[in-house]
């Protein structure tokens, strides 16, 4: 039975943590970053490490293409999720230049307590 619909396995928190550094992103959260903070150099790879957790049909989709900083985003945001983080996009601009502002952070619910429906 599939537990997750990207992964033969969730890629380990540990994984996750030493890909970033090489990506130019930091290990601490919350985080905020453009897609221009993302170093590419060694982005085959960063790629090769997750290669093995996706299925197969979600890895040729995801990692066999040349990985742009978009396409990082993506990846992660795939492999945060699992582990209870998510990213969040916002556009902004600053001198009439757009941008987007891509953030790191804790997921949570709306909910702050249990809440009791009655439908008597």
């Amino acid at each position: 039975m599939d537990t997750h619909p990207l992964f033969r396995k969730v890629p380990p928190w540990s994984l996750i943590v030493e890909i970033l550094p090489a990506l130019g992103l930091p290990t601490d959260f919350p985080t905020t970053f453009t897609k221009d903070n993302i170093k590419l150099g060694n982005s085959d790879e960063l790629a090769a490490f997750l290669y093995p957790y996706y299925k197969p049909c979600k890895a040729q989709q995801f990692l066999d293409k040349q990985m742009d900083a978009v396409g990082w985003v993506t990846v992660l945001r795939h492999c945060f999720l699992p582990h209870g983080y998510m990213i969040t996009r916002r556009e902004t601009s600053r001198n009439k230049k757009k941008a987007i502002l891509y953030t790191v952070e804790r997921a949570s619910s709306i909910l702050k307590q249990a809440v009791a429906i009655d439908f008597s």
